[in-house]
């Protein structure tokens, strides 16, 4: 055998007994963590169980609205001429939030104006002479009170036409034109919203509806704001072409944090209770016979039976099987069996590295 085997041969040798070394530490690894455990006790974290409140909604995705809201349209076609408020402000009912030109034909403005102060000042002069029995007789006192009314109606009319005035008290939250627009009759000018309330309208599968009733609490999350709020109405009909049950919800906006017309996720409470227990999804084992946790007593994993009810997200609510003050085993829970020694660890301490 030449020098260059031999070489080869001892090279060989030389791995093999490096990978058997690695293979015996690895098993005395293993063998020293078993033995680890069986002495100190499995790494465990734990929580005493305390009654805490358990609420359970039903989720959904809606458009939310000024409770009180309406859209003033133009009765006549022509140019905007003046715009009186901007988006935001508040404004009271029948104040002019924007004005067309008085010399449009269609309003034949000042005509009805002379025609009105005309037969104000004739009802008033005879007002007074019927009052005073000055020979005006009941018929020329009506007649001039008619006409009185009817060209005061005009006049009313034409100025609303004319000036554009707020249908209600609250915030214009929309201003569909600027001055010099052109418009034509029917097409909408501004919107006000009074929403320091807000409504929504959420569809209901025939599954859900028999769990939502009117005075149920809401809750209304936009970006960082959530809004109270309750249930008010709950169709007792399907819509037929939806396939599913109208819920009108209404929520308080005090401050208008939330604008009016954006979209925001909607949960309805359809369950409370609170002096419940909780576990969360990671803190029980599933198993063909049930749910079951792991308590620590006295150095040692208790396996204790469950029955769970209602859930919300990852957390579930335990209707049997746990007692408040029980020490629940909430990390490790996969390390332990029923009567395995454990150790609880602090809060800084990793359980999968013990």
């Amino acid at each position: 055998m030449n020098t260059k085997h031999l070489r080869v041969l001892a090279i060989a040798a030389l791995l093999a007994a490096a990978l058997t070394g690695c293979s015996r530490e690895a098993e005395e690894t293993t063998r020293s963590i078993d033995e680890i455990h069986a002495q100190e006790g499995i790494p465990v974290r734990v929580r005493e169980l305390k009654p805490e409140t358990f609420t359970s909604r039903l989720g959904y995705t809606s458009s939310l609205t000024g409770s009180v809201e309406s859209t003033a349209s133009a009765l006549i076609g022509d140019v905007i001429e003046e715009v009186l408020v901007s988006v935001g402000d508040y404004v009271e009912k029948n104040q002019v939030v924007l004005s067309f030109p008085a010399d449009n034909a269609s309003l034949n403005y000042e005509q009805v104006r002379i025609n009105f102060e005309n037969a104000k000042t004739s009802f008033e002069r005879i007002s007074r002479l019927y009052t005073a029995e000055q020979g005006i007789s009941r018929q020329d006192y009506d007649n001039a009170r008619t006409q009185y009314e009817i060209a005061k109606a005009n006049w009313d009319t034409v100025r609303k036409m004319k000036d554009v005035r707020a249908p209600i008290s609250g915030y214009l939250t929309r201003l569909n034109v600027l001055e010099s627009d052109n418009v034509s009759p029917g097409d909408p000018l501004f919107t006000i919203s009074n929403h320091t309330k807000l409504k929504s309208t959420v569809w209901v599968t025939d599954r859900e509806i028999g769990r939502i009733s009117v005075g149920q609490e809401a809750i209304a999350a936009w970006r960082e704001h959530t809004l109270p709020g309750r249930v008010i109405q709950v169709d007792m009909a399907m819509d037929q072409e939806r396939k599913a049950f109208a819920v009108k919800l209404e929520f308080e906006n005090p401050d208008l944090t939330v604008p009016s017309g954006i979209t925001a996720d909607i949960g309805i409470e359809v369950y409370s209770n609170d002096n419940s227990l909780i576990v969360d999804m990671g803190e029980f084992v599933e198993s063909v016979d049930g749910r079951y946790v792991f308590l620590a007593e006295n150095g040692v994993s208790k396996r204790r039976e469950i029955t769970t009810g209602q859930q919300e997200g990852l957390k579930f609510e335990v209707l049997s099987g746990l007692t408040p003050g029980d020490t629940l085993i909430t990390e490790g829970v996969n390390l332990v069996s029923d009567g395995s020694k454990i150790r609880i660890i602090a809060a800084n301490e990793s359980v999968a590295r013990q």
